[in-house]
């Protein structure tokens, strides 16, 4: 479990089907990703995708476009690429969210949320990655890990305003360290690997384009559902406070994996982790 310290309430969020400590000391529960709706909880229907870990390496490389396998392949034998997969990833936080929010800038999409990070890495939940050419950070992911599965959380790259060639080195070293993580994963036994969401509005085409990039990789469109439960007294007093302080403020831009492509601005102590939050370099 992720627990994170609101000013008004203690939310404790918990993926997949993993449930909550007995000790967990917290006012508002937040289900993350489950395959059925929480009895009385507030629910989130969310679309995303899944790889399936479980079958052989080649059988998932097979499901890839054919752009998909070239552009793997030519970062592997030619790019000079090197990727880092940062199982302890505290002492990384910073850089990571200097690329990310730098990312985040340039997007104008929301920055990293540091207190769920911190939060994750408490709870041993956290994976960082990034592919590098020639000690130059092209690309940063950050999964999410509970029991088998594997969530991406935020996927970020720094190529606007370069040259071509330099965006497309950037574009082979994303799918490539999807690639070699998938890998790493299998190897550690997980069988899911999530890509954080799909837009289920495709009528902007950048969000057709994050979905395009995604399902390039052959997985399987799956519907999970997102559940708010307050389970104190002060939990139920603070979740309609919460929403009267999100009714003043107008939303904010969608940041890519949103469900339905709609955001709502997190009030103050509000965990703001949920969807994939980055976009994939095409």
């Amino acid at each position: 479990m992720i627990r994170i310290e609101g000013r008004a309430a203690v939310y404790g969020e918990v993926w997949y089907e993993e449930e909550l400590p007995r000790d967990s000391e917290v006012d508002i529960v937040l289900y993350r990703q489950r395959e059925t709706p929480i009895a009385d909880a507030r629910t989130t229907p969310f679309l995303t995708m899944v790889t399936d870990l479980s079958a052989e390496a080649d059988a998932i490389a097979e499901k890839f476009g054919k752009d998909c396998r070239y552009k793997i392949r030519r970062a592997e034998t030619k790019d000079g690429l090197r990727m880092e997969f940062i199982t302890e990833p505290e002492s990384r936080l910073d850089e990571f969210r200097a690329f990310y929010d730098a990312f985040a800038r340039q997007k104008s999409v929301a920055p990293s949320y540091h207190q769920w990070l911190l939060g994750a890495c408490k709870a041993r939940q956290l994976v960082l990655t990034s592919a590098s050419q020639n000690g130059e950070a092209l690309v940063w992911h950050a999964y999410l890990i509970s029991g088998k599965a594997a969530w991406l959380q935020y996927t970020g790259s720094c190529f606007r305003n370069k040259e071509n060639d330099y965006r497309a080195l950037v574009g082979r070293a994303n799918r490539w360290l999807h690639w070699k993580e998938m890998l790493q994963f299998k190897e550690m036994g997980l069988k899911r690997y999530d890509w954080g969401g799909l837009f289920e509005d495709e009528s902007v085409p950048e969000n057709a384009g994050i979905n395009r990039f995604k399902k390039d990789f052959g997985g399987q469109q799956v519907r999970t559902y997102d559940c708010t439960l307050p389970v104190t007294i002060r939990g139920r007093l603070w979740l309609p406070l919460r929403d009267a302080w999100r009714r003043r403020i107008p939303p904010s831009r969608p940041r890519a994996g949103s469900p339905a492509g709609i955001l709502l601005p997190a009030a103050p102590d509000e965990p703001r982790a949920g969807p994939a939050r980055g976009r994939s370099a095409s």
